[in-house]
């Protein structure tokens, strides 16, 4: 298994063909390239609807080859699975393929089992709050455009939690952001990567030291991941998720991304301070209005011990009454965004 799933063998091209459900498909464009596996985009040729496409090609500098096989079985059930849930905020998995075959073109193709996915014409949340919120900086500001995209994160989570399903990799950018396909006045929000691979998969790597401090880089999860999950990964509760999450909308509210996990720490270390959460927040350099002060708390209860956190539910609940408060109607069905400037999903990587 170690050698066919060789990464230095799985070079997708643009020009080559595959087939899902005898549909034939053609490989474009690069998406991403990370420690599990490569995407790129895809169309459809019969019909020229856009896809993703996610080969399995584990980075051997960041994965142990001891437990390629063990990532293989993982992705396909994962996979599976992912191909069966439907949910608006969840990004979409339609097929998982053995490509036993492979996809043949030129003399060299891949024979790499792979996901078709949907596809986003949108930038990640990543991007949304480095170019586009960093006049934030320095204040903890809940504006209608966060709340809603905050909102519809959570929604995303919260069905997956009720599949008995957790995500393991909450972060900006697993989040995808894109105007709405029915109206351009308010953002579209899908959560991607949800369980393909877990951390499991890594802690091989990870114990005997093959993942090094220059390495982690490219697995870019370690800010985000709970204090269970990088100690003890198989046996993490939806509570780890939460964490997470709380790291995500601490950087979508606050307008920057976190430059290390140290700064998380200053972030649970808050937590723990007597006074007021205005003067937690104040500890850390962040200005703090009064009307923001429930959600600032609830953020610092999401990284507190494992039993101290909230469910999902309750982070929902306190999100979704926060907007109905603020805007008089669920986010769901608000569409009274007369007033409000036009989302605009095309700013610079």
């Amino acid at each position: 298994m170690t050698n066919e799933l060789d990464r230095e063998l799985c070079r997708p091209r643009a020009g080559m063909k595959f087939n899902v459900n005898g549909e034939e498909y053609s490989i474009e464009g690069e998406l991403g390239t990370g420690a599990v596996g490569i995407v790129r985009k895809a169309t459809k040729i019969k019909t020229d609807s856009k896809f993703a496409v996610k080969f399995l090609a584990p980075d051997p500098k960041y994965i142990d080859e001891s437990v390629f096989e063990d990532v293989s079985v993982r992705f396909k059930r994962e996979g599976e699975k992912g191909a069966k849930l439907s949910h608006e905020n969840l990004l979409k998995i339609y097929a998982y393929c053995e490509n036993t075959e492979g996809i043949q073109f030129e003399s060299n193709y891949p024979t790499n089992p792979f996901l078709l996915m949907e596809r986003i014409n949108g930038k990640t949340l990543d991007s949304y709050v480095k170019k586009k919120l960093s006049r934030d900086k320095g204040k903890f500001i809940i504006s209608r455009e966060k709340l809603h995209i905050a909102a519809q994160v959570t929604s995303a989570i919260s069905e997956l939690h009720r599949m008995k399903l957790i995500h393991r990799d909450v972060k900006p950018a697993n989040i995808f952001i894109s105007a709405n396909t029915n109206t351009d006045l308010y953002p579209l929000v899908k959560l991607g990567d949800f369980g393909i691979v877990k951390w499991g998969d890594f802690h091989a790597s990870l114990s005997t030291g093959i993942l090094t401090a220059t390495n982690q880089q490219g697995l870019g999860t370690m800010k985000y991941m709970s204090p269970e999950q990088a100690i003890s990964p198989k046996t993490i509760t939806v509570r780890s998720d939460i964490f997470s999450l709380g790291i995500t909308l601490f950087e979508l509210f606050t307008g920057q991304i976190l430059a290390s996990p140290y700064h998380v720490f200053e972030l649970i270390k808050a937590r723990q301070l007597r006074g007021t959460t205005v003067s937690r927040y104040i500890s850390m350099g962040y200005q703090l209005q009064q009307e923001d002060e429930k959600i600032a708390e609830l953020l610092l209860d999401m990284h507190r011990n494992v039993s101290g956190r909230p469910s999902i539910e309750k982070v929902k609940g306190i999100l979704e009454h926060a907007y109905e408060e603020r805007y008089g109607n669920s986010w769901e069905k608000d569409t009274n965004w007369n007033n409000e400037s036009r989302f605009e999903d095309s700013w610079d990587e």
